[in-house]
């Protein structure tokens, strides 16, 4: 894939999918994986596989941008994280709490 092409899909996804912290891509021969992100609290990190043909290149970037997407969210107690929460916590108050209020 043309290196004008994959920037101009990246820029896209920034326009379209904006997250708020940074993230960085790059292409690079790997024998396992078809992409992988990473997060160091700041930075995301996304890693494509350049041995793969274009349109799985294409496709692995759409689906670990979409893990920025969620992370993100997740980071920012938004979204699907405030969901997931609060079905912990119902979880825990019916059936994990102590049945009376701890005294001190």
């Amino acid at each position: 894939m043309k290196t004008s092409k994959w920037r101009a899909l990246i820029r896209r996804l920034r326009k379209h999918f904006p997250v708020e912290a940074a993230v960085s891509v790059c292409r690079r021969p790997v024998k396992c994986d078809c992409g992988l992100t990473t997060f160091d609290g700041r930075t995301y990190r996304i890693r494509i596989n350049s041995d793969l043909s274009e349109q799985a290149q294409i496709d692995a970037l759409l689906h670990e941008w979409a893990h920025v997407a969620a992370i993100d969210e997740a980071y920012r107690h938004r979204g699907r994280w405030a969901t997931v929460h609060g079905e912990i916590y119902d979880a825990f108050c019916r059936n994990f709490a102590p049945s009376e209020p701890p005294r001190n």
